[in-house]
């Protein structure tokens, strides 16, 4: 059983030289039969000093019994019954060589049980190592996928290819808003806009023909009237008739 989880241990990598399909999917497989064997050497170790706690329990038993015949053919001999004696000894001496054998029995599975525990240390230190191996590489494996992945997205699609759509996208978005821009303009009021540049120039020539008068010339501005009236500068006019007049 040794042999073959040591085997084990040592294949624990090996075996994922030619299984490199799903190597997280291997790695826990195999560590979990790394496991499972730990398991079995656990209770083969627990049975080994099962076993020597029940040799030592018959050893101390047969060495009572050993005495008490011992004690029985003493107390035969005192009372002058040897042929008692006799049998006292016989009895005595099955126990003793019974105990005899079992100290010899005792002492193999001493060192058997010492043996296994020793070896037991050194698997579970081994299965502490696969594990903390097996860790490591699946955390190498994924990254590998990963970095993988993101040199095949690079590969298909580069930063110039972009900046492509993105300037399309952008002259798409100027033609959008020239064409609202142009929309708006013919949806306002053309009429109303033309009024207002001739009221504009109105003023405007209001206020020239009231620059004219005022630097001395010929004619002067009315301007309390409701549109304003050119007269000749030494007339007097009434407000009141120019408005009659207009009307």
């Amino acid at each position: 059983m040794f042999n073959r989880f040591a085997s084990l241990v040592k294949a624990f990598f090996n075996s994922l030289l030619g299984k490199m399909e799903d190597p997280e999917m291997m790695l826990e497989q195999t560590y979990q039969e790394l496991q499972a064997n730990l398991i079995q050497v656990r209770q083969a170790v627990a049975q080994a000093i099962a076993t020597e706690k029940q040799l030592e329990q018959q050893l101390q038993k047969n060495k009572d019994q050993a005495q008490t015949w011992q004690n029985r053919a003493q107390m035969a001999v005192q009372q002058g019954n040897d042929d008692l004696a006799r049998q006292a000894l016989q009895r005595k001496q099955q126990f003793s060589q019974a105990a005899a054998d079992l100290e010899t029995q005792l002492k193999a599975q001493r060192e058997a049980t010492t043996t296994l525990r020793q070896r037991l240390t050194e698997l579970e230190g081994e299965v502490q190592k696969a594990y903390t191996k097996k860790q490591v590489l699946i955390a190498r494996d994924k990254a590998a996928q990963a970095t993988s992945k993101a040199n095949e997205i690079l590969s298909k699609s580069t930063a110039d290819g972009a900046m492509s759509v993105i300037d399309k996208m952008e002259q798409k978005v100027l033609e959008r808003e020239s064409k609202a821009a142009a929309m708006a303009e013919l949806g306002s009021d053309q009429l109303d806009k033309k009024f207002k540049s001739f009221e504009g120039q109105v003023d405007i020539e209001a206020e020239l023909m009231a620059l004219k008068g005022n630097s001395g010339g010929g004619q002067k501005l009315i301007t309390g009237s409701k549109e304003p009236v050119l007269v000749e500068a030494n007339d007097t006019v009434d407000v009141e008739d120019v408005e009659e007049k207009q009307l």
